[in-house]
């Protein structure tokens, strides 16, 4: 039996600290463009696919999270030395893993099939580290395919991420997130979203906030 504590998510400790990472937010980007939606279903586990593509990514999931969906809880996948570093995380859903730990990575599943419930969120980075600009989105790990929970359906959703320095003193987030998919399409729909927003950014250049077709998250 597992003796691993369980995963938390305090609702009440994420209204005190938003406000905190709002505030980070805005100092570090000019702004925050979002297109498409968190999809929640209260039937199924809701894993969202993330491109990493730098340090503040997971305080964009967050505000996203708050927007879409603030009544669900959103657990996310960190590493432990980063996690033990800030273990405020600890209170808003964050669980730590190992690279390259067997034994680790055993109990992270535990406590996932444990803990979640339909209607959670599930937030990871399939890329399994921060990737350049024009990394193949192709080329992820494929432990995602072992999230499919044995007693609650799974969906997965993608989110493309990217940061643009544009004409601003401070560079601005670009967030397209595609629709769910099964697991055996999860992946060709990862690479397809982060592709359509590379695409968009290559047409518009400079010009990409005039023609968004999207709205402003910050």
């Amino acid at each position: 039996m597992s003796t691993s504590p369980p995963i938390r998510f305090s609702h009440s400790r994420m209204r005190w600290l938003n406000p905190v990472f709002r505030l980070m937010l805005r100092r570090r980007f000019q702004a925050v463009h979002v297109r498409g939606a968190l999809d929640r279903s209260g039937e199924c586990l809701n894993v969202l696919l993330v491109q990493h593509v730098g340090r503040y990514d997971g305080f964009v999931m967050l505000q996203l999270h708050r927007r879409d969906a603030p009544s669900s809880r959103l657990v996310t996948i960190m590493l432990e030395r980063q996690l033990q570093r800030f273990p405020v995380f600890h209170h808003i859903g964050a669980i730590g893993v190992e690279p390259g730990s067997a034994g680790g990575g055993r109990t992270l599943l535990q406590r996932l099939r444990r803990d979640l419930v339909p209607g959670d969120f599930l937030a990871i980075y399939p890329q399994g580290r921060i990737e350049a600009v024009d990394a193949d989105p192709r080329r992820i790990q494929t432990g995602f395919q072992h999230l499919v929970h044995p007693s609650i359906p799974t969906r997965f959703q993608p989110v493309a991420l990217s940061v643009e320095a544009l004409h601003h003193a401070r560079p601005t987030m670009f967030v397209r997130i595609g629709d769910p998919v099964g697991v055996d399409r999860a992946a060709d729909a990862f690479a397809a979203t982060v592709d359509e927003l590379r695409a968009f950014l290559k047409q518009h250049g400079e010009t990409a906030e005039d023609h968004w077709p999207g709205v402003q998250l910050l």
